[in-house]
């Protein structure tokens, strides 16, 4: 099993959906997204991201949730997961969820158990991609 991290958007504790091309326009300036098969994939641009992504959602519903697979540390991942960030309701996690990492206090809008999960029991929210801890 590889480590992953997630991006997630919640509304009112269920999940939701970040604008389609929002989501992409971030993840293109890091590599290209494209349909495989039934889903979308991520393809890092160079060897300092991840080995590959996948998006939950589709064209017309928006993206709901973002995975990196193999993530590397001290690269540029973390300015991306920064960017991704600042789409509306979007959060970052890892998979123990002992935290979750926000740019603004999306507290109110995630599951109870994700919080529960939380060493804080609260969101952390970030102002820079220097707090991304990867």
């Amino acid at each position: 099993m590889s480590y992953s991290v997630y991006l997630q958007v919640f509304k009112a504790g269920e999940p939701s959906f970040a604008d389609f091309d929002s989501v992409v326009t971030i993840l293109g300036r890091y590599g290209s997204v494209d349909r495989v098969e039934s889903r979308l994939e991520f393809e890092p641009n160079g060897d300092d991201l991840c080995e590959i992504g996948f998006l939950g959602g589709d064209e017309e519903s928006g993206i709901d949730s973002i995975g990196f697979d193999r993530p590397v540390s001290g690269g540029r991942l973390a300015k991306l997961v920064f960017e991704l960030l600042g789409v509306p309701g979007m959060c970052y996690f890892e998979l123990d969820c002992t935290y979750v990492l926000a740019r603004t206090d999306v507290s109110a809008e995630l599951p109870e158990e994700l919080l529960e999960l939380c060493e804080t029991g609260s969101v952390t929210v970030i102002d820079s991609h220097h707090d991304v801890p990867l």
